[in-house]
């Protein structure tokens, strides 16, 4: 396990290789819904998420009197919602079986920006779900994680997540990987900035599942 402050998990060099082939993963609205969940806990504050941007900050006002929520007060929405993932968080549709399917032509590791303090939760939340792959959570860039990770296999790196920053910091970091956006909710999907070059697009595993595969198969 990782003895980083700013991670938890095994370390990248101890994830067990069965395939020379990689498949990254984000958890947040890939794996696991986060939106959705969000947005009931922010009623219970009183708040409404409207996006007109691609981002929190900004887009939450109370429901009372349309003041905008700051930053700081989202993250402690935030960190309660991380804090009780058990019970309000559940798997994107389609993902166990899409795994299943996956799973005989590369490693799937998980990848989540997460505080170390709350990975004991996650990997609850997946093993009860039948989600029993590796599980990194890291403040540190995706880039520097999924460059780790890509060392120890020659195959094809295929990373997938629902933020284009992280796509652009695996790009940089594994000149390699094929990336994939996939993103469970569609609330800001009208909002997305632009993707990386070359980057392909699904909008639910059923979906994602033949263009994952296809970016699996070695040219």
């Amino acid at each position: 396990m990782s003895a980083d402050p700013v991670s938890a998990g095994p370390l990248p060099a101890d994830v067990a290789r069965k395939h020379d082939a990689l498949l990254l993963l984000d958890v947040d609205e890939v794996i696991l819904h986060f939106i959705a969940p969000f947005r009931e806990l922010l009623a219970e504050y009183g708040a409404r998420l409207s996006p007109e941007s691609f981002r929190l900050t900004g887009n939450v006002h109370s429901i009372a009197t349309g003041t905008a929520v700051s930053g700081h007060e989202l993250d402690r929405v935030t960190d309660r919602l991380y804090r009780e993932q058990e019970s309000r968080q559940t798997p994107v549709e389609g993902v166990g079986a899409a795994l299943r399917d996956l799973a005989g032509m590369a490693d799937i590791v998980f990848l989540t920006a997460m505080t170390p303090a709350h990975y004991a939760a996650r990997r609850n939340l997946l093993d009860a779900a039948g989600l029993r792959y590796p599980l990194i959570a890291t403040q540190r860039s995706k880039g520097a994680v999924a460059a780790e990770l890509a060392a120890c296999r020659p195959g094809p790196v295929v990373f997938v997540d629902d933020l284009p920053p992280n796509l652009v910091s695996v790009a940089r970091s594994v000149p390699r990987a094929k990336l994939l956006h996939l993103m469970a909710n569609e609330v800001f999907r009208p909002h997305l900035p632009p993707l990386p070059a070359g980057a392909a697009r699904a909008d639910d595993w059923p979906d994602a599942v033949p263009k994952i595969r296809a970016l699996l198969t070695p040219n």
